[in-house]
């Protein structure tokens, strides 16, 4: 009976509430979108099957030691362990990892998980900063317009292009905290605290997703802010949110940059190097520019990006945005809109054309900053072409709802997406459709062998203090080391035990005297010896060839090598602990204040009729 009860009253909440039906009916879009990847172990898109290893690895450390942050992946390079998310962002590889511990899912579903939840959230944070602004300016049919911004953000062919065909799962979650940070920018109009919280916690996110976007999402949140302040405290809270979303990352990007000049990814001419860069010259981003038939087709090509117009790949601005773009610029001269909302339409549609400039192959990059270049293809500012193109089509809703319904513009995403979606999922086979743990790991075992560890640029993070032929996969293949990679240099000793856990090599030894000793591991600030539990603090050093060497006193001991956190690590992690103290102290005092003020407010008066 109660069960019942409990359902009745749900099903009359349901009728009532405009946003629960119209969020039914984007769960059940997203729903209808993933169903032809529901029963792969995992796609294969141009990341292969790297973002399941990526997960594994960090479910393995976190299974030894507990979780945190991981820089190290001890299993990768043969063994000799490779500083992977010491510069790579980790927090969709962290996603994973909590859906294969919290819902005991194999290793390619949980990467799958991260993926639908990044997909989703994207779209349900256009949601949120659409309804947000709409309820303050009073915008007609507000909860279908929403609706169909976050339908149309998230089914965007670039979009779909990232999560599917790029399998890019560090820049798929950026489009979810982008969204995100936008949303407390303007959340902070009205509520600052709350907005400067939401700010933080989403900017943080984007800066442990996606290097690239964070950096030109912190360009186009402060044009925006500046743009369409009409209160001086206000870009100081949004600044003030971006600062402490900053902090509660430091513990990535601080040691990411201040340790990148030890690895070939820092080196001012990568290319000599045979190292694959990220900051491209301008020559390169010139021929990977978009070409304007580029603007107006939506392709759903698998293939990788070529130079020129005729791309294949699904790197477009996506009808279903240039139709409310256009339909956008129209209704900005005609009737119907209040100075303020004209002014905002007008900015929002100088940035998205700004931002289609800065793709096009008219942007001269040879006058941009080289911290500008840091972005590979221009192409991949696409994700606020979307952001923009969604809010400057319901800027202009007052006008536009009397053209058409919202649920028209959604419904040309839905119809490029969805049914389109199958053409760009690889051919099943042994390890997407019938996908194992051991079957992945046997296929990792063939990519390092061709100089792929982790699915990294070949080299690109590997220490500059590596000398040849370790640098050779084929050598480090056909030359193992020691089972317990110990091999003594000077002094005799005998191992008694060895144990290999997380990113910890502990060794029960004897030795007559004190012994010099090379363990198989490459050497990377953070690297810790104890004995016997008591740490050591000369006790580690480099060898000639790149390698750790040890430094072990007389007598029966335990050593344990542990790479744990370089001394910047430690720094930048004690950063993160404060700045994540304040986001939560102040969140637990906004959340009493507001209990304390709704205590305090006295029921509606009831009216009493006269006997």
């Amino acid at each position: 009976m109660k069960l019942l009860d409990g359902l009745t009253h749900l099903w009359r909440f349901f009728r009532r509430s405009v946003v629960a039906q119209s969020l039914t009916i984007y769960t059940v879009v997203i729903i209808l979108l993933i169903w032809p990847t529901l029963g792969l172990y995992m796609w294969s898109g141009h990341d292969q099957l790297f973002p399941v290893i990526r997960v594994y690895e960090v479910c393995k450390v976190w299974r030894a030691q507990g979780p945190g942050h991981v820089p190290w992946a001890p299993d990768w390079a043969f063994g000799y362990g490779y500083p992977f998310h010491t510069f790579y962002q980790p927090f969709g590889y962290y996603v994973g990892a909590l859906f294969h511990f919290l819902l005991g899912l194999d290793y390619g579903p949980a990467t799958k998980m991260s993926f639908y939840a990044s997909l989703y959230l994207s779209g349900f944070s256009m949601y949120a900063l659409v309804y947000i602004i709409g309820r303050r300016e009073g915008w007609p049919r507000l909860h279908w317009w929403a609706l169909a911004a976050a339908t149309v953000f998230a089914l965007t062919r670039y979009h779909l292009t990232d999560v599917f065909v790029r399998a890019d799962l560090g820049e798929s979650w950026a489009w979810a905290a982008l969204a995100g940070a936008f949303l407390g920018v303007e959340i902070a109009r009205g509520r600052s605290l709350l907005g400067l919280l939401v700010i933080a916690v989403a900017y943080s996110f984007l800066m442990l997703s996606h290097n690239i976007t964070a950096l030109y999402g912190t360009i186009a949140i402060g044009l925006y802010t500046v743009l369409t302040t009409f209160d001086k405290r206000w870009p100081f809270t949004v600044m003030a949110g971006g600062a402490l979303g900053a902090a509660m990352a430091c513990f990535f990007w601080l040691p990411a940059m201040t340790l990148l000049k030890l690895t070939n990814a820092g080196l001012s001419s990568r290319a000599a190097a045979g190292v694959a860069s990220t900051v491209s010259s301008p020559s390169v981003l010139h021929l990977h520019a978009l070409y304007w038939q580029q603007f107006f087709t939506e392709n759903l090509g698998r293939e990788g990006s070529i130079a020129g117009p005729n791309d294949n790949m699904g790197i477009n601005l996506g009808i279903a945005v240039l139709v409310g773009l256009v339909l956008a610029a129209i209704a900005l001269f005609r009737p119907g809109l209040t100075i303020g909302q004209r002014y905002r339409l007008g900015v929002c549609l100088a940035l998205t054309a700004l931002v289609l400039f800065v793709t096009s192959d008219r942007m001269n990059w040879a006058r941009v900053p080289p911290l500008l270049c840091f972005i590979q293809f221009p192409w991949r500012l696409l994700i606020f072409t979307a952001l923009f193109g969604c809010l400057t089509t319901v800027m202009a809703s007052p006008v536009l709802n009397r053209w058409i319904h919202p649920l028209v513009w959604a419904l040309i995403a839905i119809v490029l997406a969805i049914p389109t979606l199958p053409m760009l999922l690889t051919l099943p086979g042994k390890l997407t459709d019938r996908g194992t743990t051991d079957r992945v790991l046997r296929w990792y075992t063939r990519q390092e062998r061709l100089n792929w560890y982790g699915g990294n640029a070949p080299q690109e993070f590997w220490p500059l203090t590596v000398k040849p032929p370790l640098t050779d996969p084929k050598f480090l293949f056909n030359n193992p080391p020691p089972e317990n990679r110990f091999t003594p240099i000077s002094g005799k000793v005998t191992v008694q035990d060895y144990e290999h856990t997380g990113t910890a090599f502990t060794y029960r030894y004897i030795a007559p005297a004190d012994v010099t000793a090379q363990v198989a591991v490459i050497f990377f600030p953070g690297w810790e010896l104890r004995i016997n539990g008591q740490k050591q603090r000369n006790g580690v050093g480099l060898d000639d060839k790149g390698l750790v060497r040890l430094q072990l006193p007389a007598g029966s001991h335990t050593a344990e090598l542990k790479y744990t956190l370089s001394p910047i690590g430690k720094v930048a992690r004690n950063i993160s602990y404060v700045a994540w103290a304040g986001w939560i102290g102040a969140t637990i005092f906004l959340v009493v204040r507001r209990r304390k003020i709704h205590d305090k407010t006295p029921p509606p008066a009831q009216s009493v009729e006269p006997a």
